[in-house]
């Protein structure tokens, strides 16, 4: 601890693994751990993935951009720029909403439509340090896809299309609809937030927001290559824990085991590159 009683850089906590999924000569593309942030922020100078990309590639250092900012506390797929030119390149497909991500999530309950859009606005409020979502008529518009995957009595799996890209969207939407994301410290409990920030994670905390870590997950990119056009698709797959923390779910409550929606055919078109032991395939329309 610092004599303010903030707790060192070297006293914070994060996960360092992360790996390269896909790189070639203007990009590659990250799948980050959690928690850890994707920059220096804070506290956080060393223990971010762009200075530990640096560290680890001293040869690229000078030119490593960090393109879409994903939460400390989620992890999956980040889009990483070798060049100031070729972060603008990509920036701009992201500012032309020409990207098409994907998220997992698991969160407390089970909404009542099996797939909707959630479309409310988001202001801003701040708490000290911290900055907010909250419903504002007057906010940014937002708007969120949903599909549950799978559910229980207690949680569900979901996945989640922003179809707009709000800081804290996700977290925010499915909060405000009644089914936050389970080990959201700040949309859950604020109070837990400020303790786990000035003390870090103990084991009170759970009984309030269920795991130790948030349960999002970055699972999927799409775009059409800054240079040639072609359009490049990437996979990640959520971590084990959120598997392993379905089935204690399922097996604490003993009422039901996890249902999983009939399933129907999805498709896609161009380069697949996924982060799992899965080959990549390539499908037509």
């Amino acid at each position: 601890m610092n004599g303010a009683g903030e707790r060192s850089e070297d006293d914070l906590y994060v996960e360092t693994d992360f790996k390269i999924l896909y790189e070639e000569e203007g990009f590659l593309i990250a799948d980050k751990p959690a928690p850890l942030p994707v920059h220096p922020v804070g506290r956080f100078t060393r223990k971010n993935l762009l200075s530990l990309l640096r560290e680890r590639r001293p040869e690229d250092a000078g030119g490593l951009r960090i393109v879409n900012r994903l939460d400390s506390e989620t992890s999956g797929l980040v889009v990483v720029a070798k060049s100031s030119g070729m972060a603008g390149r990509l920036g701009m497909l992201f500012e032309q909403r020409r990207v098409k991500k994907e998220y997992r999530a698991v969160v407390r309950g089970r909404p009542s439509k099996r797939e909707a859009v959630i479309e409310i606005r988001l202001g801003t409020v701040h708490r000290g340090s911290l900055h907010m979502r909250k419903p504002d008529p007057a906010g940014e518009t937002a708007s969120t896809r949903y599909e549950i995957l799978q559910s229980g009595p207690g949680c569900s799996l979901l996945r989640l299309m922003p179809l707009t890209g709000r800081k804290h969207q996700i977290r925010a939407h499915l909060a405000f609809i009644g089914h936050p994301v389970l080990g959201d410290k700040v949309y859950i409990d604020t109070r837990i937030f400020e303790r786990y920030i000035r003390e870090g994670w103990s084991s009170g905390m759970k009984k309030t927001v269920r795991s130790e870590r948030l349960l999002l997950h970055a699972s999927g990119l799409e775009f059409p290559h800054p240079v040639t056009g072609e359009i490049q698709i990437f996979k990640s797959e959520p971590p084990a824990l959120f598997g392993t923390f379905l089935r204690n779910e399922a097996d604490k409550r003993g009422r039901c085991a996890l249902k999983a929606p009939s399933a129907r055919p999805r498709y896609s078109s161009g380069r697949n590159r996924s982060g799992s032991c899965d080959r990549p395939t390539r499908r037509g329309r």
